[in-house]
């Protein structure tokens, strides 16, 4: 095969893949923003179930636990779980005490992160207690070190009996009829 049809080929070749790339990226936003849409907004038993539900995937769970906790590095789900918190359970943002958990190699950057997830979500940082390292043998160097602020831990001061109701609701989410 001669050198000008090879390149002709390849130039072809590319301006297909971009153009079904281009299509693919479409498509994937029209889901996505269906996806939104099919939410909308939710009603306040709706707002409660969804709570419940994402405790009982992220919340402390332990039996040995004494108090409603949950964590994430996820900042959004962090927001929408203080805000379940005030709205459901009428838990005062002053009522959380959290922590930030993140590994060794980022015991500098501990402030800072406190103070991120103080603003994330609209805490005080007298709020916070001492952070956990981790520590392991392999130090963990993150693609997005510039925008890692480490695991929230999230708990409610005095959160015993809401534990134990929460286990009550997870138990009633498992046992109900679909």
């Amino acid at each position: 095969m001669n050198q000008a049809l090879f390149i002709k080929l390849q130039e072809g070749r590319k301006r297909y893949q971009a153009e079904r790339t281009k299509r693919r990226l479409v498509h994937e936003k029209e889901l996505f923003d269906s996806g939104v849409n099919d939410i909308g907004k939710l009603g306040e038993r709706e707002l409660f179930l969804v709570g419940i539900a994402l405790y009982w995937a992220e919340g402390f769970k332990h039996k040995d636990e004494s108090g409603l906790g949950l964590a994430t590095l996820d900042s959004k789900m962090a927001k929408f779980y203080v805000s379940w918190l005030e709205k459901c359970l009428n838990v005062r943002r002053e009522d959380l005490l959290l922590r930030v958990t993140a590994n060794i190699a980022y015991k500098n950057k501990v402030g800072e992160m406190e103070r991120r997830w103080a603003d994330i979500l609209g805490v005080e940082l007298n709020q916070f207690h001492k952070p956990f390292f981790q520590k392991t043998k392999q130090i963990k160097v993150y693609e997005n070190a510039d925008r890692y602020i480490g695991v929230v831990r999230i708990r409610v001061r005095r959160g015993l009996d809401q534990l134990r109701k929460m286990r009550g609701w997870m138990a009633g989410l498992a046992a109900a009829t679909i």
